[in-house]
């Protein structure tokens, strides 16, 4: 589905994306957050006359409800079992759910994203040395150094974007809708969904990312620090109640270990402050705080991402922290 805001310009190649991937997609929504440019008219022109497999369904909401509004809205339309989001700025690459779907299991539920492109406003890839590419490089070098997509998302929101994301019916089910954040109701989701499942991750780039004077990156910084340490405090809160469905989530239950030793030394992507130092400031009542925080301290292989839990991870882990550290 597509949430449309004020994207006149680039709605069309948003939209056009859809209907063109090389593997269709079963029905395409489009709810309109009811803008005040010309973005409904150019919807209108973009579908009308469109004769291809995909069902067309379009939503003209007559009050402004935000961006997480729209897209509960839109999924809440939806028919199928995998379910995806598309701002109205950006586009998908021709192949993105052919690529996604070969690298999604075959049974139970999921979510997924891909490496991300980036664009100017003209629609031209940004150069090699862009700042907002050299950030993303920067977040994957980063990214590399865990030993799962999860702890990777912990840091940084490698995904970047909501509209990068593809997840089964059955998991937006049992996580719930998208927070009424500006800034990180993408982050705020996939990290609660990798308490149930391990985010399945396909690096090769198969979204366009806009940046333009009034994308979100842009327009909603002074948000990070407060929207972040709320989306964060969520997902702790989640591991302190117990065992999690999904194995290699992030957790000291998990990871007695690693989780320490991560929390310990890494800051999540909002603030230059390690995790639990974040942690003890959102669980200030000595009373409220999950164990992990008040347990006494206990006195990777390279290459790629753990994918299946097992009884030697929290080792593995290590084992890549100090490959890393004393290269041979």
């Amino acid at each position: 589905m597509i949430p449309s805001y004020n994207h006149a310009p680039y709605i069309a190649q948003a939209i056009r994306s859809v209907l063109e991937q090389d593997r269709a997609v079963d029905e395409l929504i489009i709810v309109d957050d009811c803008s005040t440019d010309t973005s409904r008219a150019v919807i209108g022109r973009t579908v009308d006359g469109y004769t291809g497999p995909v069902r067309i369904r379009c939503e003209m909401l007559d009050r402004n409800g935000g961006a997480h509004a729209a897209i509960a809205l839109g999924l809440s339309r939806a028919s199928g079992d995998v379910l995806s989001i598309l701002n109205s700025d950006d586009a998908y690459a021709s192949d993105r759910f052919r690529v996604i779907r070969d690298a999604l299991p075959h049974t139970g539920d999921f979510i997924a994203f891909t490496g991300v492109d980036f664009l100017d406003d003209t629609g031209a890839r940004l150069g090699e040395d862009d700042p907002v590419r050299a950030w993303y490089r920067d977040v994957l070098a980063q990214a590399s150094a865990c030993p799962t997509v999860g702890f990777a998302l912990l840091r940084h929101n490698i995904a970047v974007t909501s509209g990068n994301l593809v997840f089964s019916r059955g998991l937006y089910e049992t996580v719930g809708p998208f927070a009424a954040y500006r800034m990180c109701h993408d982050w705020d989701f996939l990290i609660r969904c990798m308490v149930h499942v391990e985010p399945v991750f396909v690096p090769t780039a198969h979204l366009h990312y806009r940046t333009h004077p009034t994308n979100t990156l842009k327009s909603t910084g002074n948000l990070m620090h407060g929207e972040g340490s709320a989306a964060l405090k969520t997902y702790l809160t989640l591991i302190a109640r117990g065992a999690t469905a999904n194995k290699l989530a992030p957790t000291p239950e998990n990871w007695p270990v690693y989780f320490r030793f991560f929390t310990e030394t890494y800051a999540p992507w909002f603030t230059g402050q390690p995790i639990e130092t974040v942690a003890r400031q959102l669980f200030p009542d000595p009373e409220t705080p999950p164990s992990w925080l008040s347990a006494p301290k206990d006195s990777a292989e390279a290459g790629g991402y753990l994918t299946q839990a097992s009884g030697t991870q929290d080792a593995l882990a290590l084992r890549r922290v100090v490959a890393r550290l004393m290269p041979r």
